[in-house]
């Protein structure tokens, strides 16, 4: 299996061969068995930015796969689990031949019926600066257990409490997943207490660039809602990162750009407006100059 998951909506996503699916909102999709021929889905989004509309989970049981979340490359290993939120712009980069996954993906009206909105939000704010994590062989061992009865429940199709059942399950999933967030959190915070203010600067400075980068491309706007100077924020961003804060706003609107435009769902004029460009021509030229080629001629590569 050489192709990605990733995809734009689950609906599409439901239509793989090896997936199982509860009402299109809770998928199921893995290459355990490998004489499951693949739906040929996906091949236009391979090195292209995708924004999902869902939440996505994947587990590395064996190989490696790698992808660029928000600007940030990972590369999936054996027991490692990476978990992308909804809203998130995810670029599929390629996987080893003998890389086997899990993958778990649902809507977020799924994930909020699941949890307490306490522990939901909880959970989200730390999968911001940590959606990769490693977990030992025995808590893959038990997760990918919870996986198969997971996906036994939802082939019950005659029984009316299957929803109610896998609901109870992604409680013992999420849960697990908190527990090992917290763990990797207290070995993150053995660090230097100055290199930790640093790193927690950066991250709300991250988390408010991908909720306001398609209105707001100022430094000091960021700085001001994280009541410190322009100067400041800027030093510490390159210092944590090795980028400078305007280039993470600037790649953030060119990401969103690029995906909007792949999904050929708009109009050049559209998504200039959707971004909060004056004009098109504006957004043209200003794309043009990041990209190297006008909104156009990236549309139709």
């Amino acid at each position: 299996m050489k192709q990605a998951y990733w995809d734009l909506d689950l609906i599409r996503l439901s239509a793989e061969n090896a997936a199982v699916h509860l009402d299109k909102e809770f998928i199921l999709i893995d290459n355990f068995d490998e004489n499951i021929k693949r739906v040929n889905t996906g091949l236009e989004f391979v090195n292209h930015p995708v924004k999902l509309s869902f939440t996505i989970v994947i587990f590395c049981l064996a190989g490696r796969m790698s992808v660029q979340i928000n600007l940030r490359n990972f590369e999936l290993k054996p027991n490692d689990v990476l978990i992308v939120q909804e809203g998130a712009i995810g670029e599929y980069h390629g996987m080893a031949d003998d890389t086997r996954l899990a993958v778990i993906a649902f809507s977020s009206e799924y994930f909020q019926s699941a949890l307490q909105i306490e522990a939901t939000l909880s959970l989200q704010r730390r999968l911001y600066s940590l959606p990769l994590y490693h977990l030992t062989p025995d808590a893959m061992e038990e997760t990918m257990t919870i996986y198969r009865l997971m996906k036994a429940k939802i082939m019950e199709t005659d029984n009316p409490f299957r929803k109610g059942s896998l609901l109870g399950y992604t409680q013992v999933l999420t849960y697990n997943s908190y527990k090992y967030l917290l763990s990797a959190e207290s070995d993150y915070g053995k660090q230097p207490r100055n290199s930790s203010r640093q790193q927690e600067l950066y991250t709300k400075f991250i988390r408010e660039v991908q909720k306001c980068y398609t209105k707001e491309r100022s430094i000091s706007y960021y700085a001001d809602v994280l009541c410190v100077t322009p100067k400041y924020l800027s030093q510490v961003v390159r210092k944590v990162s090795g980028r400078f804060a305007g280039d993470w706003i600037t790649d953030f609107v060119i990401l969103e750009a690029k995906a909007l435009l792949k999904s050929r769902k708009y109009t050049i004029q559209q998504v200039a407006d959707m971004l909060n460009f004056a004009n098109q021509s504006f957004f043209g030229k200003y794309f043009k100059e990041k990209v190297g080629c006008s909104p156009s001629e990236y549309q139709r590569s």
